[in-house]
């Protein structure tokens, strides 16, 4: 009697709350709801390229109410799909109606932009607004994007171009300075590589940075988790054509080889190589002059030149770590060897060869005519060739991590307590990698200390 009276109470309850639970969904919902809250108060896009999809932001929207908020419309104040769009549920649109959000819970909001690019040399601004629309409010999260204006380049350039920093230039595919023609890039100007882009110097390619308005070639993604991406272009490639190239001033990055030179020459002063997935400067049967330089952060090597050719090296740093990558056996940052019967030529003054392997720099073949003084080599095999000409070897003595600032962040200056200081040999280069004066004797490496 007990059980059937119990089977019944249990069927009961369960009866009522299923009648509960049936009625009219519209009651689930308020009429009269608090304002809904955001995780940001605008979605803030600073500075992209025009004319390229952004990266997207996210934006979570939250129900503060207990009962249920019919959101009656979501939209791009503008109405218009030009630089704005929304991902909601895996659709992307600029308007959304009718979304249903449970009270206390959140609606994850995707956000991206893609700004006209525009005929005009300073920075346009996108203003919008993302807008909810309630039954008793409207409310809205702003949306605004800075956005650089570019001159997209592509294929063969004209003779006797020259670059301005009025606004950045975006390279897509082969970029090619042809035969017989020089481009010239004046101080200040960004350049920027596209997916998989490259230029091809069989003219002369003349770099005229300054320390204040330095050239720069970069992915032109810049968003801080982008920045020291590697290999995402292919880099500058001087061809055998190619005469009187000069890179002052600049900053190479993110590309798979920064620069390779085929039987050719450039000179490279005051410069950074940094962030490449193979090598930062390739040599091949040709003349390299590398001053006030830094060589840093990629993959394979940092320098890597064969069969022949003339190198000096004078006042550089070239430090590779593996905070960003593995390297493994890798065999030296700076790699030279020599093939066949022709001299090859390797004059090494006031650097610094560094890193967190035993051996940074590597020496094959013969035919090789070597004059090095006053650098600091980190190297075991030929640490009793090397050390002569006041050469510092391995600092075996003193601490390895007083060498830099913090390479972990890509500090190369010189400490207080640096044994790079005063330790150089004075030579006809006056300033450093920024401009500064150097002392008399110069401090080892691309920097004077400060």
């Amino acid at each position: 009697m007990f059980r059937h009276f119990l089977i019944v109470f249990i069927y009961g309850v369960l009866g009522s709350w299923l009648l509960f639970s049936c009625k009219s969904k519209n009651e689930l919902f308020t009429d009269n709801p608090d304002a809904l809250r955001f995780s940001e108060d605008a979605i803030v896009f600073d500075t992209v390229l025009a004319g390229i999809p952004t990266a997207t932001k996210r934006l979570k929207v939250y129900n503060p109410n207990k009962r249920a908020v019919r959101i009656k419309r979501m939209y791009i104040g503008s109405q218009s799909d030009r630089e704005y769009t929304v991902l909601l549920n895996g659709e992307k649109n600029i308007q959304f109606s009718d979304i249903e959000l449970l009270g206390g819970d959140s609606l994850l909001v995707i956000v991206s932009a893609n700004i006209e690019n525009r005929d005009q040399n300073q920075v346009y601004q996108a203003f919008d607004s993302l807008m909810f629309e309630l039954s008793n409010r409207e409310q809205n999260v702003k949306l605004l994007t800075w956005a650089d204006n570019v001159r997209v380049i592509s294929g063969q350039i004209p003779c006797g171009t020259v670059w301005d920093s009025q606004r950045p230039y975006l390279l897509k595919g082969e970029v090619k300075v042809p035969a017989g023609c020089n481009l010239t890039i004046e101080k200040g100007t960004r350049v920027y590589a596209f997916n998989d882009a490259k230029m091809e110097v069989l003219g002369s390619l003349n770099v005229r940075g300054r320390a204040d308005t330095i050239v720069e070639f970069k992915y032109f993604r810049q968003e801080s988790a982008l920045q020291n991406v590697l290999g995402a272009w292919e880099g500058i490639r001087f061809r055998k054509s190619s005469l009187g190239n000069t890179i002052r001033f600049a900053e190479i990055e993110n590309a798979k080889v920064g620069i390779f030179v085929d039987t050719s020459e450039v000179l490279i002063e005051s410069s950074k190589i940094q962030n490449m997935s193979e090598v930062g400067l390739v040599g091949l049967r040709s003349k390299v002059l590398l001053r006030n330089t830094l060589m840093n952060n990629c993959l394979l090597r940092l320098l890597q030149a064969t069969n022949g050719g003339e190198y000096e090296i004078v006042h550089c740093t070239l430090a590779n770590y593996e905070f960003l990558f593995n390297r493994q056996d890798e065999a030296g940052s700076v790699f030279i060897n020599q093939q066949g019967a022709n001299t090859m030529t390797i004059r090494l003054f006031n650097n610094i060869f560094w890193g967190n392997l035993k051996d940074e720099i590597i020496f094959t073949g013969e035919n090789l005519d070597l004059s090095a003084a006053n650098n600091i080599f980190r190297t075991q095999v030929y640490k009793d060739v090397l050390n002569t000409n006041q050469n510092l070897i391995n600092l075996t003595n003193q601490r390895t991590d007083s060498l830099f600032k913090n390479p972990r962040l890509f500090r190369y200056e010189l400490p207080s307590i640096s044994p790079a200081i005063g330790k150089g040999a004075t030579t006809s280069i006056t300033v450093d990698i920024l401009g500064k004066t150097r002392k008399n004797p110069p401090d080892i490496g691309a920097y004077e200390m400060r």
